[in-house]
């Protein structure tokens, strides 16, 4: 993992070879900002499993909360990519909040699940929050956790070549004086990003969520 003042460095290595900018004289902040750009971005496409973890939380049975605080663990109502019922394969659904009333639901068991509104106090640390608000037990949730914004020594977990050609691409449209420059690290930025979108699709994944169960299998 490179720092942010290092990646800021290689994209100022990289535009110097570039004739037309003015890299010298004032990119280095708006450098920083770009790459903070496009970490943003980057992150939202995705849920890379480097930012990624699952964990297991009880629901309160009266408010359809889970009773830990996840303030600095799921920041976010986008960053959550499921959630189960405890031993459960199949996904608890979203609420479709357009057809479904959900104070019709009713019962112990988690149903569905929502974002918190602005005015609810748990708004947060907590999210979410699961329809019936009686359910109890336990949920199991994959989320990701986006990283706080960087400072120049935090460390980046993420591609150093995608952030770099990235932030000088946008440093080259913004200074329009090389085209053909711009047109070259847009197709490098663009490429490198479909093969991270690429590696992270590959591998054998079960479309029947059972095969995982290692004990199903028989070995000859």
């Amino acid at each position: 993992m490179s720092t942010l003042s290092q990646l800021v460095t290689r994209a100022t290595d990289r535009l110097s070879m570039v004739s037309g900018t003015g890299v010298q004289v004032y990119a280095e902040d708006v450098l920083a900002e770009m790459i903070q750009h496009k970490f943003d971005v980057l992150f939202d496409e995705v849920f890379w499993p480097n930012f990624c973890s699952w964990a297991t939380y009880t629901l309160d049975g009266t408010l359809g909360i889970v009773t830990t605080d996840l303030t600095s663990l799921v920041k976010r109502f986008d960053d959550i990519h499921v959630i189960f019922s405890d031993g459960s394969n199949v996904p608890i659904s979203k609420l479709a909040d357009t057809t479904t009333n959900p104070f019709t639901i009713t019962g112990t068991s988690a149903r569905v699940y929502e974002q918190l509104g602005p005015t609810d106090a748990n708004k947060t640390s907590r999210v979410f929050q699961i329809w019936p608000k009686t359910a109890t037990g336990n949920i199991i949730i994959r989320f990701r956790t986006k990283p706080d914004t960087f400072a120049p020594s935090t460390e980046i977990d993420f591609d150093d070549q995608a952030l770099i050609l990235g932030a000088v691409f946008d440093y080259l449209e913004d200074d329009g004086t090389n085209p053909n420059a711009t047109n070259k690290f847009q197709l490098l930025f663009e490429g490198r990003v479909a093969q991270l979108k690429r590696m992270y699709n590959s591998g054998s994944f079960p479309l029947d969520p059972f095969s995982n169960n290692i004990e199903s299998f028989t070995i000859a």
